[in-house]
């Protein structure tokens, strides 16, 4: 089984811990990078400078409500963020509307936390190419 690259886009290291929590809980094999602000993320995104070498994420969690840039702000200097494999984290419902019309994202690209393992399974399933690899994970 591949090992899958996930970028969690989040300041509350609760809610980092929470996630890596559920991610080992479905059996992922996974390397995960936290950056801790919106700013961090974006650079970690585009490569550029301290994570000028960083892993290309096959899933990025990204919570909405960020410091220094917040989520929406993070997608709008990313090129096509609508390529992004993205999985929104919020503790608002409210900004689900936001980030339907502004991006397109749906359910089940948009979690609110704590992240439940059913809600996290069903994002990543979403991705065809992430589809086997979690297949492969739940059926070890």
């Amino acid at each position: 089984m591949r090992r899958i690259q996930v970028l969690a886009i989040e300041d509350n290291s609760a809610d980092v811990f929470w996630l890596e929590t559920v991610l080992n809980d479905v059996g992922l094999d996974h390397a995960l990078s936290v950056a801790e602000d919106g700013a961090q993320g974006l650079d970690f995104l585009l490569k550029c400078g301290e994570f000028e070498t960083a892993p290309t994420p096959d899933i990025i969690f990204l919570d909405s409500n960020l410091p220094r840039l917040n989520g929406a702000e993070v997608l709008r200097k990313v090129p096509h963020p609508e390529t992004l494999p993205l999985c929104v984290l919020t503790s608002s419902i409210e900004d689900r509307d936001r980030f339907r019309d502004e991006f397109g994202i749906e359910e089940p690209r948009y979690l609110i936390k704590p992240v439940s393992r059913d809600r996290l399974l069903s994002c990543l399933r979403s991705y065809t190419q992430l589809r086997p690899i979690l297949e492969q994970a739940l059926h070890s």
